[in-house]
């Protein structure tokens, strides 16, 4: 007989974990040599293996799970695992019933186990990447919105009129972080296929657009002001001078400072 896991509840020690109306995020650590008998959860959820290995057995099939990949398991899937001698560490993404149902669009979540190999979805690591360095920090719902709308069947029309206004925001509003959920509400379309639209449309994410805007508008007032480096983060829009000096990096392969000191040489 499979045990029936209640929702948030997993096997394995919660190291950390973080939730909302929608989601329930966290990392679950497992010993070497750990055998989890067949069971199964009310909730889906995705698992992302950090470390170590495991087999994941069902009914008819049994996978070798290795580092960076990604498990979707539905509601209801029986499975158990086999943890190899390695310790095992997870993070999981649960997605909470009254919430998905608030997020779905025309579409439904994969009805069986689909597994995904490392590097499949980068938000996902970044999701990851963010969750480890700050379990705190609001949950970068983008992430876990931008693979729903990934996996959903949805159809984008050539027209899109709300498209402009939502980069009017992203474009001129520095003073506050906008999530895909935030800009959805106030162009009045759903956030899923806002995400799905947006990425098609522009050939990137809402955050990564976000990212670049900021970005622009830094090394504009590198150009036009004064400023200390610490005034331009927050002025556009980075919560510290250490995210924009990543993110500068990352356009510019150099630091604001290093920009700036060539320019005035």
């Amino acid at each position: 007989m499979s045990i029936i896991l209640s929702p948030g509840h997993y096997f394995g020690k919660e190291q950390q974990y973080n939730e909302n109306a929608f989601f329930k995020m966290n990392i679950t650590a497992y010993q070497p040599n750990t055998l989890i008998h067949a069971h199964y959860h009310e909730n889906a959820y995705l698992s992302l293996l950090i470390n170590g290995g495991y087999n994941e057995v069902s009914r008819h099939t049994e996978n070798a799970i290795l580092p960076g990949e990604i498990l979707f398991r539905p509601s209801g899937y029986t499975h158990a695992n086999h943890f190899r001698e390695q310790p095992g560490r997870c993070l999981n993404v649960e997605f909470k019933q009254p919430g998905l149902q608030e997020l779905m669009l025309k579409g439904s979540l994969p009805s069986t186990l689909m597994i995904y190999k490392a590097g499949t979805f980068n938000y996902l690591y970044r999701l990851l990447y963010a969750f480890l360095h700050d379990p705190s920090t609001t949950l970068p719902e983008e992430y876990i919105l931008s693979w729903l709308s990934e996996v959903m069947e949805i159809k984008i029309p050539s027209r899109l009129p709300w498209l402009s206004q939502a980069k009017t925001i992203l474009e001129n509003e520095f003073d506050t972080h906008h999530s895909i959920k935030s800009i959805a509400d106030r162009v009045f379309v759903h956030p899923i296929y806002l995400a799905r639209a947006f990425k098609e449309k522009e050939g990137m994410t809402v955050g990564g657009y976000q990212l670049k805007m900021r970005v622009r508008k830094a090394i504009a007032m590198l150009f036009t002001t004064r400023l200390p480096v610490t005034d331009i983060a927050l002025s556009s829009g980075f919560s510290d001078t250490s995210h924009l000096i990543r993110a500068f990096r990352h356009y510019y392969h150099c630091t604001p400072h290093q920009f700036r000191r060539q320019m005035n040489s």
